[in-house]
């Protein structure tokens, strides 16, 4: 995790706005575009420098490094405010944002392409189903987005797949990659095979990755019923530069699984597809990016006791982008703009949905503009985001067709006060709109008794903020060579038309439980701190949240529990011996108690049930491309449930030896 400071990436803008030649824009043409920021610079080591925006940037080291020492849930519960809706059972990914999730709350993507498969019971309100062996990075935005992704106010993660410079080693035209590894606890086997090459103006990446693994045990040894792992997936991806300023990619993703959740054994397939255009001449004022995408994921309901077995449930997305930054003098300040559009569609489909509905469209577009304005030591990000959406088809007893539109400021004051401190201030507005399964809910609980109801006067969720902190980036501490870099901040989130399940009668004049929007103002709010501390002899990285909820809850059957954690913890130390080849390390985490809601009820309480993991690391560089690590996870055999797990009686893994290589060839 790299927190640049924004003087420094002025500065970039400026050397940028100097190139000579169009070969040096050629160079990057397959560089990307990070959701929801402006990339206006790039540190040494080639990590991105965000303006504007309280992001975090999870790379190849944060992925599958020494320190890397869980899952892909794990991992992003261990970032500032970030937390996952966490069912043993099942491979998807539910990102939490300072304790908002489901429904696109969180907008989650891969590779830029939105995911908005949904499902209406007893788990979370949307999923994300990428193999993570073919994942590059992850980028995590907090807060609303102005800029491109931008569809949930409380924040952005894209995870961003495999291109055919992470196969291939410095300098070579072509070359392969495997990784392969191996757990005690449920004896999973993990691995992935990638072949890439690149010419003077082609490139193509081919990879496919496999999970198998049996049930796991927790720290008491019992088994946990439906923890097994049958993933397979694969990728391609094909680039080529038509000239020195203009290229085209195309990439497809195939992904497959088959998982026991919410009582039923399931089948579900992810397909995406993407054809990419990028045009930049050379000049400051152009830096044009567009897209085309379509994705669909599918799942089958193939066994189980209930009378569900059968049911087939299905979302195709299909959209597209256009974004183009520009970089421009304006006398003693640099502007970098970035500014486009966004649209997509989502069509429903499947049969036997129960309380989900199985036809319906739903449309999202957006205007977009973000400016980042620099001058000396002041910094001033101002976007503006314009947003509709419309949402239309047969409920049970008429047509739902609603529509709306928001216009959504943002606005960042930041001045370098001291060469290493720099205070910020942020000023956001941002608005979800409800999804077709909360607007057409309908049906009866599955074994009959509560009614389910749609809600065709449903209105989007409305979010006002502010958040005040200050970046660090100091060098030469407390010896030479050592940096501390990082972000403290405190934020607030008021929400008007906050929607949850609840008893009601609708416009038709039907009652029962329906998704409705609650009078008044939701608030939620923080403190995080993110800090690296890098030493000449060992790394430090902490990050700590707390928060402090004042939302409505969710009732569990019609969703999932959201609160956060009171307190989230964790530290990481490492460090390298024999010139850098062999890594060990050790990563502490802590789980406070916090707000808690139990299944079929309302009514919040404290329960303060706290946890602390220990995990494990060290990795050794056989060669420069052979890299071998070992883990163990959960050192103390801790008995725990994961906070916002899909069950309160569903125990966290208990202790776990991993091995695994990466080599590159």
């Amino acid at each position: 995790m790299r927190h640049a400071p924004r003087l420094r990436a002025a500065l970039l803008v400026c050397t940028a706005l100097t190139l000579p030649t169009s070969s040096a824009w050629a160079e990057a043409l397959d560089t990307p575009l990070y959701l929801g920021q402006i990339v206006i610079g790039y540190a040494e080591d080639g990590t991105p420098i965000f303006a504007g925006e309280n992001a975090t940037h999870l790379g190849e080291q944060d992925l599958r490094g020494a320190g890397s020492t869980t899952d892909l849930d794990g991992l992003l519960r261990q970032q500032t405010s970030v937390f996952t809706q966490k069912d043993p059972g099942n491979p998807g990914v539910s990102v939490n944002i300072r304790g908002f999730e489901g429904s696109g709350r969180v907008a989650m993507s891969v590779d830029g392409v939105p995911q908005t498969y949904r499902l209406t019971g007893h788990a979370a309100q949307g999923y994300v189903f990428v193999d993570e062996n073919l994942l590059a990075g992850v980028d995590i935005t907090r807060g609303p987005v102005t800029a491109l992704g931008g569809a949930g106010y409380a924040g952005a993660a894209d995870f961003r797949t495999l291109e055919a410079g992470d196969v291939l080693k410095e300098g070579a035209s072509q070359g392969g990659m495997l990784r392969l590894e191996q757990t005690d606890n449920g004896h999973a086997t993990s691995g992935m095979a990638a072949a890439a090459m690149r010419t003077n103006r082609f490139d193509l990446l081919f990879a496919a990755s496999r999970h198998t693994g049996d049930d796991y045990a927790d720290g008491d040894g019992t088994t946990v019923a439906n923890t097994y792992e049958d993933i397979s997936s694969q990728l391609l991806k094909v680039g080529y530069d038509l000239s020195e300023t203009t290229r085209i990619t195309f990439s497809l993703m195939h992904y497959e699984t088959d998982f026991f959740a919410t009582s039923y054994g399931q089948e579900l397939v992810n397909d995406i597809a993407k054809l990419g255009f990028r045009y930049a001449p050379g000049s400051a004022l152009v830096d044009l990016r567009a897209n085309l995408y379509t994705g669909r994921t599918n799942t089958e309901w193939v066994s189980g006791s209930g009378s569900y077995v059968g049911r087939e449930m299905s979302t195709r997305t299909t959209g597209l982008d256009l974004t183009n930054t520009s970089q421009i003098a304006l006398g003693a300040w640099t502007l970098t703009s970035a500014n486009g559009l966004e649209a997509s569609q989502d069509r429903l489909g499947g049969e036997t949905g129960g309380v989900n509905p199985t036809t319906g469209k739903a449309t999202r577009a957006a205007l977009f503009s973000e400016n980042v304005f620099t001058q000396g030591k002041w910094e001033i990000t101002a976007g503006l985001r314009a947003s509709s959406y419309s949402l239309d088809g047969e409920a049970s007893l008429g047509t739902i067709d609603i529509s709306d539109q928001s216009l959504d400021p943002k606005l960042t004051v930041a001045y370098q006060l001291t060469d290493w401190v720099q205070p910020y201030v942020t000023l956001s507005r941002g608005m979800r709109a409800p999804t077709l399964q909360e607007t057409m809910l309908g049906g009866t609980h599955p074994g009959g008794g509560v009614g389910m109801i749609a809600n065709p006067a449903l209105e989007p969720e409305t979010e006002q903020g502010y958040e005040i902190g200050f970046n660090l980036t100091r060098e030469g501490l407390f010896t030479q060579g050592d940096s501390l870099t990082g972000r403290v901040n405190y934020y607030h989130m008021d929400v008007e038309n906050y929607v949850v399940s609840q008893y009601m009668t609708n416009a038709w004049g039907q009652s029962g439980y329906a998704f409705a929007n609650i009078a008044g103002t939701s608030r939620t709010e923080g403190v995080e701190i993110e800090l690296t501390y890098d030493h000449p002899e060992f790394d430090l990285g902490l990050s700590y949240t707390h928060n402090d909820s004042h939302l409505p809850s969710q009732m569990p059957g019609l969703g999932a529990g959201q609160y956060l954690p009171d307190d989230t913890l964790a530290l990481r130390l490492s460090r390298d011996f024999m010139e850098d080849r062999l890594t060990l390390g050790a990563q502490y985490t802590y789980v406070s108690g916090g707000l808690f809601t139990d299944t079929y009820t309302t009514t919040p309480y404290q329960k303060d049930e706290s946890y602390e993991l220990v995990d494990l690391f060290a990795s050794y560089d056989l060669t420069e491309n052979a890299v071998l690590y070992a883990k163990v996870t959960n050192v103390f055999d801790e008995v725990y449930a994961p906070w916002l797990s899909a069950s309160a009686t569903e125990n966290g893994q208990g202790r776990t030896f991993h091995i695994g290589t990466t080599l590159r060839f």
